[in-house]
């Protein structure tokens, strides 16, 4: 997968590139790193957090690649158990 961190999120390259007055359907690499677009590399969460926390997706640019990164992050004091569902797995605890 190639993709492109735009305001620190991850934007994936379309199936469908346009360069100059050619569309290019199911490009190559090669055509999606000249087109600025990056390999994603994936890693594996650090493990069980600490009560307290979760740790935190994110991206970072590398030179040749996008890594996918991990913070450990503290929950909010003032939070209930389906808030800290929906932002530890993304949905909510239904």
């Amino acid at each position: 997968m190639f993709a492109k961190l735009i305001d620190n999120n991850l934007t994936i390259a379309p199936k469908r590139l346009i360069v100059g007055d050619t569309q290019v359907w199911n490009a190559d690499a090669t055509l999606y790193l000249e087109q600025g677009w990056f390999p994603v590399r994936y890693t594996d969460e650090p493990g069980d957090a600490p009560e307290g926390f979760y740790y935190e997706s994110g991206w970072e640019q590398g030179e040749d690649e996008i890594v996918q990164t991990w913070t450990l992050t503290e929950l909010p004091d003032d939070i209930d158990e389906s808030e800290a569902y929906s932002i530890i797995f993304g949905g909510d605890g239904e």
